[in-house]
């Protein structure tokens, strides 16, 4: 059990870009320091060494902001950060747009609950929920922009334009609340033993949402 514990960890944390980065950056590194110094038993032995302590201190690292989170200023896990990241955009939303807007931080924030619950409930899954919460920000401030080219375009044809992407980050938003709100269910499911999905399967689905949520930022 511990085994398939640390190796999913292993697993979930190579899916960051920056985790990719490093063994890049690695593997490069140590090429060059065999290059630059020769091929001997020494060299090869001391760069290996190198690299497997450089990857060992960004694991411990990883770990140790699972453990810890609220250490971190960035923590968006914390209510009152993900707030101040929301009420940040208060001044770019148009008068006539403040019920919607409303509307909009409400959601937000009832997403962000349902992260924080699934982060009390299972602490490996921390890093997803971040990466979940941040596209959530970056939905939010599209759809801001939406709210102001709305309020600004005169033709019919833009105006329908700024209207779609309006309602796609409408919608990306409620299907995020709502399949965060059932991997919360699913996951309380778990816990009582009755194994309708596994907790390797639910980090899963939240990296998938996470690409879905990247996908409606970017307009694909």
């Amino acid at each position: 059990m511990t085994y398939t514990l640390i190796m999913t960890q292993w697993q979930n944390s190579f899916r960051f870009t920056q985790t990719q980065g490093l063994w890049v950056g690695v593997w490069v590194g140590y090429i060059s320091f065999v290059l630059w110094l020769g091929i001997r038993w020494i060299v090869l032995s001391s760069g290996a060494l190198i690299g497997v302590l450089t990857i060992a201190s960004w694991h411990i690292q990883l770990r140790t902001q699972r453990a810890h989170p609220t250490v971190s200023s960035a923590n968006l896990l914390q209510p009152e950060i993900f707030l101040n990241h929301i009420t940040i955009l208060n001044d770019r939303v148009p008068e006539a747009c403040q019920s919607l807007w409303r509307s909009v931080q409400a959601q937000a924030q009832a997403i962000q609950r349902t992260a924080a619950q699934i982060a009390q409930q299972e602490p490996t899954f921390i890093p997803d929920l971040l990466e979940t919460l941040h596209t959530v920000l970056d939905l939010v401030d599209q759809l801001v922009q939406a709210l102001q080219v709305t309020q600004q375009v005169q033709t019919p044809h833009y105006q329908k334009l700024s209207q779609i992407q309006l309602q796609s980050s409408l919608d990306r938003l409620q299907q995020t609340h709502d399949q965060l709100q059932e991997l919360r269910d699913q996951l309380a499911l778990v816990s009582l033993k009755q194994r309708c999905i596994t907790p390797s399967g639910i980090s899963t689905r939240l990296q998938i949402l996470v690409t879905e949520n990247e996908k409606g930022i970017l307009g694909d």
